[in-house]
């Protein structure tokens, strides 16, 4: 009997515990999601800008949570990860500070909140920088200044010593193989089948087009504003109108290259011998550099115009469109 008392009295309570989660209609009430609201940007300067946004957590219990803003400079390509500021315990706000950004230039953000490996975003807002001269644009009086450092696949490295990423000429995107089967512009990865920037026939179609535009230069794409590759007569200047000085140990960091000084007024940059990719293999890392221009090679589809150094010359050359190389971008005053 008091078994059966004790079953009872368990039944009920579950009947209880069960009945105190539906409404007045027997429904059960529905669970609050997290929101995230992305706000206006503030504090916006010339190289700079603070994120904003705003989170409710909802109904939601959680455990782990990752949260910040996904931006760019274009809405088409992936966007660069930034952590927000703080220790978000709370629904409430946060912010992030962007550094390093081109001068009026417009970029896209949106805030996130990863809530135990479910993600919630906010809507896409934009934001455009003031103008002014970026800090790592080096006037070097050749008409166009240099920047410090090369590019990677998120834009500049973190100083000039780093090798950076290398891009086939016309990609604006890494790759683990460099080669005409992979190459953006071939038709079925034939060398011979050349979809854009034809200017020799028996290539493809002809659409003479010698420069790269926009969209397939890296160094505006992934840069924005005034950023852009060098063309080929602006690698000749740097080439023609600076002293080219080797060393083997760049600053006490151990990376080989060329330290490029004015003639006209002795400020310099320094471009590190970060070799070349061909296949799948890095070659000749530490003992030459291989910097590319926006120019293809004017008789030629299949090459285009770069500038080659090692520890005894300095020259410019044509190369295969495929091979990957580095690139030092250049800013339009």
């Amino acid at each position: 009997m008091k078994k059966l008392i004790y079953f009872m009295i368990a039944a009920l309570a579950v009947l209880a515990a069960v009945s105190c989660k539906k409404d007045s209609h027997g429904k059960e009430p529905k669970v609050q999601e997290p929101s995230v609201k992305t706000l206006e940007a503030d504090e916006i300067g010339t190289f700079s800008a603070r994120l904003n946004a705003s989170i409710d957590f909802g109904d939601v219990e959680w455990v782990g949570v990752n949260y910040g803003f996904y931006w760019g400079t274009s809405e088409d390509q992936e966007g660069t990860y930034i952590q927000g500021e703080g220790n978000l315990v709370e629904s409430g706000p946060y912010s992030a500070v962007l550094t390093g950004l081109a001068p009026e230039t417009e970029y896209w953000y949106k805030a996130f909140v990863e809530i135990d490996d479910k993600s919630y975003t906010g809507e896409i807002l934009t934001f455009t920088t003031e103008e002014g001269i970026p800090d790592n644009a080096i006037d070097l009086g050749l008409g166009v200044r240099w920047a410090t450092c090369n590019l990677d696949e998120n834009g500049f490295v973190s100083s000039p010593d780093r090798y950076g990423a290398y891009f086939a000429w016309g990609e604006t995107e890494t790759k683990s193989n460099y080669d005409w089967s992979t190459y953006k512009w071939c038709q079925d990865g034939q060398w011979n089948k050349i979809t854009k920037y034809v200017i020799s026939s028996g290539y493809g179609n002809l659409d003479n087009i010698t420069e790269l535009e926009r969209g397939d230069d890296v160094a505006s794409k992934l840069l924005g504003g005034k950023w852009r590759m060098p063309t080929n007569a602006e690698l000749t200047d740097l080439r023609e109108k600076c002293n080219w000085v080797w060393t083997d140990n760049y600053n006490n960091t151990g990376t080989a290259g060329r330290i490029v000084t004015s003639k006209s007024n002795s400020n310099s940059i320094f471009l590190p011998a970060a070799g070349y990719m061909d296949g799948t293999s890095l070659s000749n890392p530490g003992s030459s550099g291989r910097y590319s221009s926006c120019s293809l090679d004017p008789t030629f589809t299949l090459y285009a115009r770069y500038l080659f150094f090692d520890s005894g010359y300095v020259y410019s050359r044509d190369e295969s469109r495929y091979f990957g190389l580095s690139v030092r971008p250049v800013y339009e005053e």
